[in-house]
């Protein structure tokens, strides 16, 4: 079957802004009183002169997507949909204007503050919708825009929505709405929605009984679908069970909001000790925008307390010290604790059904130990990080479509080695080749993997490796990482020089992978190198809370790029790279064990008496279909027991299959940007490719 691509839309915005500055990515100002000044007002530092665009942002969240939004789309098409946002570039008049027209703008909205100038010239840009002010946006507006972008398809063969005409600029908390309404009008229950919301006592309970009986309604159809034509008391007998079915086994994606920073920057950064209402508004575009694409709901956290960041930073730096086990337990159960009463029971129950989670936040949330699990939510939930600060960044970020890449037809990997090839690093060394061996494993019978390896050990050599590998996908950096407490960054040693990533001159591949230590710490706000990659380009960076150990390391990252290869030969095991991670961190109680205990790693990696090699046995055979996400780590000591039992051992290695004895280390990985985005495995993609 081959797809039909339909028309993307692209909503260009423009803000007054008189002169252009080349603006760093840390800022470094003389003395804290100047950076107070800065800060006055602002929590995570939103520009104030995107203040008056806002209302043009609501309103393209509630313009179609794609023209498939504008007419009646068959069920197995919306189910092919994914990730589908709305196009929103966001930008200075001047800046934005010499290059208008390379952005093939759907509609141009421009703040009325802008010059007159400018006013006058861009309404001459080509446009399909022209160019209007922000006052000029109505609801009248609206309605005639989709109809006309109804009326200029690039596909001619769909029918006019029934429900076209039934829209209402939405505000406040009815926004959380706007994801159910692109599915509604689909089967004509616009009406039935606007009903809802409108007369809801508890807007987020009522989006949250929309968007699960819409999703039970399609995953029914959809298993109906070989049944179309047939004798209608059919159909509806196998719609009934399907119904039943959808309801046991429907997920539904989740975006959370949750504002809040550290302590310190608000002490020394002279920062508000509330939100301010514009970026409470803000935040609530950020959440609804990602809310539409991933079809999900929103859920919208009240600010973070100080004494979150508090527990995290102390966890963050015991850690640097030293771990004790049972102290790392108890504190991600104490912030679990703490996050827990955060949610409504509503919420929660949303979150126990998710599928993916995206986190608007500058806490990492899924750390937490919550309810009765026995592991961090990130262990068995699929949780990506928006870090909120600096806000005007994540705003702009946000707005505009994500790629989405496919890495199961071809993937290049970029290996650059920063660590010293000296006695003090030998250690770590031969970690970082037994993850190049394994590549090379890999490539010998997989063409569709390519590695590149360089050693790198100055800024000006990675950088070069950098520039000479952009046709890689993935660039994977193996270095020390070095957290500055006292300026509060957290970056890569590249031979012996420190780098924060955070210059103008390279960009990166699309995914990048950290093997570094405390590269991207949360809690006192550290500035990080994560980040600052995804500013350089990066769709997914992998980065740590804190310091790793590098043959754990190895486990970890070898098992990702062995699930990227299988999928390459045709695995559809997993079908993003944020599965596949998911994948990895689920099945690795048992590898952390072995790392534990020299006896016990002899013992699981032994032939038992069957001749079969133990570490096999389970991972193939016994563990599938019993480790269950939230409790994966009593599942697998539990099946490890059986293990011990049968071959007459009970009660051996009992001071390693107690969770608290040994170290949890894939809990402090955390991915930023948009894994979920990196395809695996995709039908579509591979059709458009000839698989």
């Amino acid at each position: 079957m081959k797809y039909n691509i339909p028309k993307y839309y692209r909503y260009v915005i423009l803000f007054k802004k008189e002169e252009m500055e080349d603006v760093e990515p840390i800022i470094k100002v003389p003395n804290l009183s100047e950076l107070r000044s800065i800060n006055k007002g602002r929590l995570h530092l939103f520009d104030e002169e995107l203040l008056s665009i806002l209302p043009a942002i609501e309103y393209c969240l509630h313009m179609p997507r794609t023209e498939l939004d504008t007419y009646d789309t068959d069920t197995e098409i919306l189910d092919k949909e994914y990730d589908v946002s709305h196009d929103i570039v966001i930008g200075p008049e001047r800046l934005i204007f010499s290059r208008l027209d390379l952005f093939q703008p759907t509609l141009i909205i421009y703040s009325d503050d802008c010059s007159e100038k400018i006013k006058n010239e861009v309404k001459k840009c080509k446009s399909e919708l022209g160019a209007v002010s922000v006052l000029e946006l109505s609801q009248r507006l609206l309605i005639s825009q989709w109809n006309t972008l109804f009326e200029n398809r690039v596909l001619r063969d769909g029918e006019k929505l029934e429900d076209i005409n039934k829209q209402f600029l939405l505000d406040g908390e009815k926004q959380l709405v706007l994801p159910a309404l692109y599915t509604a009008r689909q089967y004509g229950k616009a009406d039935s929605v606007y009903n809802d919301v409108f007369n809801s006592t508890n807007v987020f309970e009522t989006c949250a009984k929309l968007m699960w009986n819409q999703l039970v309604h399609h995953n029914a159809l959809m298993s109906c679908k070989d049944f179309v034509g047939t004798d209608g008391t059919e159909f509806k007998k196998m719609y009934v069970e399907g119904m039943e079915n959808a309801e046991k086994t429907t997920r539904v994606n989740v975006v959370i909001t949750m504002p809040g920073v550290p302590r310190r920057q608000i002490t020394y950064g002279g920062l508000a000790s509330e939100v301010p209402n514009d970026e409470k508004k803000v935040i609530r575009l950020l959440g609804v925008h990602r809310a539409i694409a991933k079809k999900a709901l929103l859920i919208e956290l009240p600010m973070v307390e100080k004494e979150l960041f508090e527990k995290l930073n102390e966890l963050e730096i015991n850690c640097i010290q030293g771990t004790n086990n049972k102290y790392v337990h108890k504190i991600l159960r104490d912030i679990g604790k703490m996050l827990e009463r955060k949610f409504t029971k509503a919420q929660l129950w949303v979150i126990n059904w998710s599928k993916h989670i995206t986190v608007f936040s500058d806490f990492p949330i899924g750390l937490a130990i919550i309810g009765n699990a026995n592991t961090s939510l990130q262990c068995y939930k699929e949780i990506s990080y928006r870090p909120l600060s600096p806000l005007t960044r994540c705003f702009q970020n946000e707005m505009v479509k994500h790629k989405q890449l496919f890495y199961g037809a071809q993937c290049k990997i970029a290996f650059a080695e920063c660590v010293l090839n000296d006695e003090q690093n030998q250690g770590i060394r031969a970690c970082s080749d037994a993850i190049v061996n394994v590549l090379k494993g890999l490539i010998k019978e997989n063409k569709k993997l390519q590695v590149s390896y360089g050693e790198t050990l100055t800024i000006s050599d990675l950088k070069k490796f950098i520039a000479d590998n952009m046709d890689a996908d993935i660039l994977h950096i193996s270095g020390h990482g070095y957290y500055d407490q006292r300026s509060n960054m957290a970056g890569l040693m590249v031979g012996n020089e420190f780098w924060m990533a955070d210059g103008n001159d390279y960009t990166v591949p699309p995914v990048v992978v950290l093997s570094a230590c405390h590269v991207s710490p949360r809690g006192s706000g550290t500035v990080n190198v994560a980040d600052m990659f995804i500013r350089a380009g990066a769709e997914a960076v992998l980065g740590t809370f804190i310091p790793i150990d590098a043959k754990r390391n190895t486990v970890l990252i070898s098992r990702l790029y062995t699930y990227i290869a299988e999928a390459q030969k045709g695995s559809e095991q997993y079908k993003t790279l944020s599965e596949a991670w998911s994948g990895v961190v689920a099945t690795n109680a048992i590898h952390e064990m072995a790392e534990t205990s020299k006896k016990f790693s002899e013992w699981i990696w032994g032939i038992n008496s069957k001749g079969k090699r133990r570490m096999i046995d389970f991972t193939m055979e016994r563990s599938v279909g019993r480790l269950h996400g939230s409790t994966m780590y009593a599942d697998t000591i539990l099946i490890v027991k059986e293990m011990l039992h049968e071959e007459g051992l009970d009660g051996k290695f009992d001071d390693v299959l107690n969770q608290e004895n040994y170290f949890p280390e894939s809990f402090f990985y955390q991915w930023v940007g948009v894994p979920e985005n990196i395809f695996l495995y995709n039908e579509v993609f591979a059709e458009t490719m000839d698989l």
